[in-house]
């Protein structure tokens, strides 16, 4: 089954948290408008496709995507989110949480090997935890003051999810943690101009 989905609709209804969450006067709701996220399930796999752009250097959003030690501070279903080690091109990172899909959740865990392309891309592996296969690569083009954020990922699950409201659900879930990415990376950019 495959399909693309407009999430503006189905966010506003079913994203009452974060709008409630959102400070008054944040450009979150104009942000969300442009952002598009594909998803595709083939039995256990589900890839995923997804852009946005926003009005921050390449630089200031490969730090926020790779600042895995400091996640759970931005990304809601992250209950832990630490560097196991690292190298000048590559990191082990543990993260583990909880998927909410309406009115369920489900934990996970993984350690997913993270290989750097400093300011431009990112790809990581799961090597091991409740994702039997995680395969995310995540592309920066910056471009008139802005950087395009390109991610695609493929999953095996390792735990069952319902049939019909699944791509949706999961659509709904990589919009939510990809917008949090993005007002955090819009977040810092307002603190540093703060301090000029």
């Amino acid at each position: 089954m495959s399909f693309s989905i407009d999430l503006r609709p189905a966010c506003r209804a079913l994203s009452l948290v974060l709008l409630l969450a959102t400070p008054v006067g944040s450009r979150a709701a104009r942000l969300e408008e442009d952002m598009q996220v594909k998803v595709s399930r083939h039995g256990d796999v589900v890839t995923a496709h997804a852009q946005f752009a926003v009005p921050v250097s390449a630089r200031q959003a490969y730090a926020v995507l790779t600042d895995y030690d400091h996640m759970t501070d931005f990304l809601a279903d992250l209950d832990e989110s630490r560097i196991l080690s690292r190298t000048e091109d590559s990191m082990l990172v543990r993260q583990s949480g909880k998927v909410r899909f309406g009115w369920f959740s489900i934990p996970f865990e993984y350690v997913r090997r993270v290989e750097l392309f400093p300011g431009t891309r990112l790809v990581s592996h799961v090597v091991s935890g409740s994702v039997k296969q995680g395969d995310v690569t995540t592309s920066l083009q910056e471009s008139n003051g802005q950087t395009v954020v390109t991610y695609d990922s493929k999953a095996t699950m390792g735990y069952w999810l319902p049939f019909g409201i699944a791509d949706t659900a999961i659509a709904s879930r990589i919009q939510k943690d990809l917008e949090s990415l993005r007002l955090e990376m819009l977040r810092r950019k307002q603190s540093a101009g703060a301090g000029d």
